[in-house]
């Protein structure tokens, strides 16, 4: 999977992937949503700069509601 995740996180997000893809596209968006959010965090906690993880969270949010809902 991505660089930087140990064997048991890119495990979990690979079951994940997994399972979304069988519920269907809206599922496997939100799984790459919750993903993204998850590093833009991780981002915040090393640089203490919340503006990637808020820009980053609201252009998922607009992608989110005008392509799956």
């Amino acid at each position: 999977m991505a660089a930087g995740l140990s064997p048991r996180q890119a495990a979990h997000w690979n079951r994940r992937f997994e399972q979304a893809r069988s519920e269907g596209p809206e599922a496997f968006f939100r799984a790459w949503h919750d993903l993204l959010k998850i590093g833009a965090l991780q981002k915040v906690k090393r640089t203490g700069d919340h503006a990637t993880f808020n820009a980053l969270s609201q252009e998922l949010e607009r992608l989110y509601r005008a392509h799956c809902q």
